[in-house]
């Protein structure tokens, strides 16, 4: 199955905290495409700014396996509870042919249609022929706040050994 899943953080050495996320995700899933990085205002709290990114990946793992692993990843990387900063985190974004609703996992993303810093780069990857699984983009009048930074084909080269 291919799946989108979101990363992003703002907290201690970001770019190579995001590297290195994407690094331990490519160590279990084979990662087809990664979009670039765009620098973001922290949405609900007061922090530093976010850098995000979308990659594609591939799976035969579950929904709840591949959550599972993204959380893991986040905690190796210094995640805290109850903590809004985030030195990484990963979140499942669509998921292919998967329409799902539990107490842990709601996949497509809910609040992914009100994030620029989501469906930004995710246009970008769906502009350069990845599958859209039928997910239509919402377009946004106002994305000064969404800055990208690094292209996605130089982060791609980054970001998978």
């Amino acid at each position: 199955m291919l799946v989108y899943v979101g990363v992003g953080c703002n907290e201690g050495e970001r770019f190579v905290n995001l590297i290195r996320g994407i690094r331990f995700i490519a160590k279990r899933y084979v990662i087809l495409a990664v979009s670039s990085i765009y620098r973001t205002k922290a949405v609900g709290f007061k922090g530093r700014d976010f850098l995000n990114a979308v990659i594609l990946l591939r799976t035969y793992d579950n929904p709840f396996a591949v959550l599972s692993y993204l959380k893991t990843v986040e905690h190796l990387l210094g995640r805290r509870s109850n903590d809004p900063n985030r030195p990484f985190d990963g979140d499942i974004l669509l998921w292919e042919n998967l329409y799902l609703e539990s107490p842990i996992l709601t996949v497509p993303h809910p609040r992914m249609y009100l994030r620029a810093f989501v469906q930004i780069p995710l246009m970008e990857l769906f502009k350069r022929g990845f599958p859209t699984f039928g997910y239509k983009l919402r377009t946004f009048a106002d994305v000064g706040d969404v800055v990208k930074v690094v292209d996605g084909a130089a982060l791609q080269l980054l970001a998978v050994d």
